[in-house]
């Protein structure tokens, strides 16, 4: 429910930018009161050739949508993120002070993906605690190191692949 509310605010906002008019500020404000008109409070950014660079919403889980976007503070060291990702999406984790999810597009194969998590993790000091493929499209891996966990799930979104982080504490 709340992807499709951010997810309706986003394209909202690529329209609006697309009307332009105004300056950088104005249409900005513009962009996040029709996210007000939906029930959310949202920050809106735009690049320099006034594109929708990131929309934060404001839900107390800090999570912001756009492309390329940057990790988010806090995002543990030790946790490799590919440089060549497009992440389109960074919030907390619900009750995990330390908890992260990031969501990101790749133009590589979830086989080649998968491969190079299960590389770089180990290399960081993590042990891979779970490995499947559910369907060929689709991979998911687990990883612990110093009471922490990170997930990974990798699927075949077409011409990309969709990629999802999530780091925390281990529970219990």
């Amino acid at each position: 429910m709340k992807t499709t509310i951010v997810l309706s605010v986003l394209s909202a906002a690529m329209l609006l930018t697309a009307c332009g008019g105004g300056s950088e500020e104005a249409r900005e404000k513009k962009m996040e009161a029709e996210a007000a008109k939906h029930g959310v409070d949202a920050d809106v950014e735009l690049d320099d050739n006034g594109d929708v660079a990131s929309v934060r919403i404001n839900n107390g889980l800090g999570a912001t949508v756009g492309s390329n976007l940057d990790l988010p503070d806090g995002f543990p060291s030790d946790v490799p993120m590919d440089g060549g990702w497009s992440i389109i999406s960074t919030s907390a984790v619900p009750g995990q002070q330390d908890g992260f999810m990031v969501q990101a597009m790749s133009d590589e194969s979830v086989a080649d993906l998968a491969e190079q998590a299960q590389r770089d993790m180990t290399a960081a000091g993590w042990s891979e605690i779970a490995a499947d493929n559910p369907t060929p499209q689709m991979s998911r891996l687990g990883f612990e190191k110093d009471g922490r966990m990170t997930n990974y799930i990798l699927m075949d979104a077409g011409e990309k692949t969709s990629i999802q982080v999530v780091t925390m504490k281990k529970p219990g």
